[in-house]
């Protein structure tokens, strides 16, 4: 972890220019410019499709009572796999085009999961019952029902 930053910063751009260096070669300047430019297009329209996507789902989880932490995640995984695919080069292509296949963002976290250093609850969430009830019936329509007392302190106008 320590040397991520050296990677990212340093490394990295150096072999995105060697790499736009030899597919430039190979088919040209104008279509290696064009395909960089495509993906930096396809990059901001998929995080638009796919982040929307992703939050609807979220929505639809929270909507149900439950905590949308997968769903939280893989919209974290969209917006760099887009992001990626913003930066100018062909390796970060490459790496934004796997985080926005589902197989593969559903393994990566999976993997994250199993590995337990991330850790979250994928229940609905229990609060406390003496102040709120959630009624939940068999068509997964959800009915919040606020129960508590009400006592006015002072009688003071606004």
């Amino acid at each position: 972890m320590r040397f991520f930053p050296l990677f990212f910063f340093v490394v990295l751009p150096i072999l995105e220019m060697i790499t736009l260096i030899k597919v430039g070669g190979s088919i040209g300047a104008l279509n290696t410019v064009a395909l960089v430019i495509l993906g930096m297009f396809a990059g901001g329209t998929i995080i638009r499709t796919e982040g929307v996507k992703t939050l609807m789902k979220a929505r639809e989880k929270m909507n149900f009572g439950e905590m949308p932490a997968v769903e939280m995640l893989e919209g974290l995984m969209i917006a760099i796999g887009g992001l990626f695919l913003i930066f100018p080069g062909f390796i970060t292509d490459f790496f934004g085009i796997l985080l926005l296949i589902p197989f593969v963002r559903k393994l990566i976290l999976s993997r994250m999961i199993k590995s337990g250093r991330w850790k979250f609850q994928q229940s609905s969430q229990t609060y406390d019952a003496e102040y709120y009830r959630e009624d939940v019936d068999v068509n997964r329509t959800i009915n919040h029902t606020l129960d508590g007392d009400f006592k006015r302190d002072d009688d003071h106008k606004y």
